[in-house]
């Protein structure tokens, strides 16, 4: 396995190895009557000192614990650990307190690209603590499980604040998240950032775009079963549970979509992958992979796949990792385009 390739995979089953089960999925009516109306909530100016519910992780970035943190004052600085958070940032109006981001492993958001450009790039993969210790900033805003004591990491948030920087994780990226841990990302980044306005007009455009993704969904749809498929080369196929990723899995049950293997943790065998045969494949694409088009010949001329189900009915959809690995509203723009290649283009 290629360095690359050891180190993009980490990214998607570190915690997933360490971490036992995912939360149960609501049903995509279930789970919208459950969405909060957030656009009819007033908003208030945030005075400091401000402390917000928020998260340790172990050395390792797998193991989440709750930690309360009080911030004296509005960070004026901040790295961004990952592509998805540096764009959620943007959306409310940081680009200027951005000094650094790391992670650039998918397609970006055009709606931020300009903004985005002008940030400095740590490191276009994951970036380590000296770097960002290098950079100077107030706080580091990311995702949880590279807040991490291994090269790739960030450095862990206790080593973090030994050197005077603080921390906010997001609650997307944690153990048993679900979509409404969204809301509560912007929202808490609003205050702590002083632009709550802006986080509430991008919180209420959040839920509208849902809102347009459930109501995308065919009437009497029944829900179908998937499978990620991480990456595919010759007869090799990687299969990716998912189980850590409850965020994800739960954004995608909105459409009426549950993960094969969101229970089970480890290597995922061809044979398992057999025995389950998912209604649908999502061929993951990253920035530095394997084209997904030659990915995908190499799927469909797979004698050892032919049996299943998403490849007779030509169900495979290849997904970005930004979209759906960044832990942040990135996901509506993937649920978007699968719903209209799995429910109006056939």
């Amino acid at each position: 396995m290629t360095t690359l390739k050891m180190v993009k995979y980490f990214g998607l089953v570190a915690a997933s190895t360490l971490l036992l089960g995912a939360c149960g999925q609501e049903n995509a009516t279930e789970a919208q009557k459950n969405t909060d109306k957030k656009s009819t909530e007033q908003v208030e100016e945030t005075t400091f000192p401000l402390t917000l519910n928020n998260y340790t992780v172990s050395s390792e970035g797998a193991v989440f614990s709750e930690k309360e943190i009080t911030y004296e004052a509005s960070p004026k600085s901040i790295v961004a650990n990952n592509q998805g958070t540096a764009e959620l940032l943007l959306q409310m109006g940081l680009a200027e307190d951005l000094v650094g981001v790391a992670a650039l492993y998918g397609e970006g958001d055009e709606t931020v690209a300009d903004d985005f450009a002008s940030i400095p790039v740590l490191s276009e993969g994951y970036v380590g603590k000296e770097i960002v210790v290098g950079a100077d900033p107030d706080i580091v805003v990311g995702r949880g499980q590279l807040f991490a004591s291994a090269e790739w990491g960030t450095g862990t948030v206790e080593e973090l604040n030994e050197v005077g920087i603080q921390t906010y994780i997001q609650a997307t990226s944690t153990t048993d998240a679900t979509f409404e841990d969204l809301y509560t990302d912007i929202a808490n980044l609003g205050k702590l950032f002083a632009v709550e306005e802006k986080a509430q007009e991008f919180s209420t455009d959040v839920e509208a775009r849902m809102d347009e993704v459930v109501a995308g969904i065919p009437a009497n749809q029944e829900a179908l079963d998937y499978a990620y498929l991480f990456e595919v080369e010759g007869t090799n196929v990687d299969i990716y549970s998912g189980a850590a990723d409850t965020y994800l899995n739960d954004s995608l049950s909105y459409m009426d979509l549950n993960n094969t293997f969101a229970d089970v943790t480890g290597e995922i065998s061809v044979e398992a992958l057999l025995e389950a045969d998912p209604d649908v494949l999502l061929l993951v694409n990253y920035t530095g992979g394997r084209d997904p088009k030659e990915s995908l010949a190499d799927l469909k001329a797979n004698d050892a796949l032919s049996s299943l189900t998403a490849i007779k009915e030509d169900q495979i959809y290849t997904i970005d990792y930004n979209q759906f690995w960044s832990y942040g509203y990135q996901i509506l723009s993937g649920m978007e385009q699968l719903s209209a290649e799995l429910y109006t283009e056939n």
